[in-house]
């Protein structure tokens, strides 16, 4: 009976140890400014994504794609509050109410990635909750605003551009 507790014992620990490395080595592929609650990542196939909104984050995550391209992507908010996906460079604002769907058209730079976050439960200073991701094209890239310049990301909240229908956060 010892021998069976301590067995289970030392195969509860080492799932642990293995799990714990597994999900240590979920490093993101690109560095992101502030709190990021990675979901993953997928590859655009066709020039096309569908990314899920959630509270509070983004699946996938981090979307790898051919720099200068331009991606449909299919926005779905699976969540209970409101979301947006924000690219200010690029003058996309798209807010979605829980249960909604959205497409947008984004056109990636022609080096670096590209950061997205949801105005409400994003990057600081808009909410800091961890809902941003990013386009890249290869692991270790610079974060662009989408002009292609290298530049860092803007920290100056958008102008929402897509009104939001009742019933959100009223920001």
């Amino acid at each position: 009976m010892r021998k069976l507790l301590a067995l289970t014992v030392v195969a509860i620990a080492a799932t642990a140890v293995v799990a714990g490395t597994a999900l240590a080595g979920k490093a993101p592929p690109v560095q992101l400014e502030g709190e990021v609650t990675n979901r993953g990542q997928k590859t655009v196939k066709k020039s096309k994504i569908t990314i899920e909104e959630d509270d509070f984050f983004f699946k996938p995550t981090f979307s790898k794609a051919k720099l200068g391209t331009t991606v449909r992507v299919t926005l779905r908010n699976k969540g209970d509050a409101q979301h947006t996906f924000t690219i200010p460079s690029l003058g996309i604002d798209t807010t979605l109410d829980a249960g909604k769907k959205a497409t947008v058209e984004v056109t990636l730079p022609t080096d670096g990635a590209l950061a997205f976050y949801c105005r409400f439960h994003g990057a600081p200073p808009s909410g800091g909750q961890g809902m941003q991701g990013a386009f890249f094209s290869k692991k270790g890239e610079a974060v662009t605003t989408g002009g292609g310049t290298g530049a860092a990301p803007s920290t100056s909240a958008p102008t929402a551009t897509t009104p939001a229908a009742g019933g959100g956060y009223g920001y």
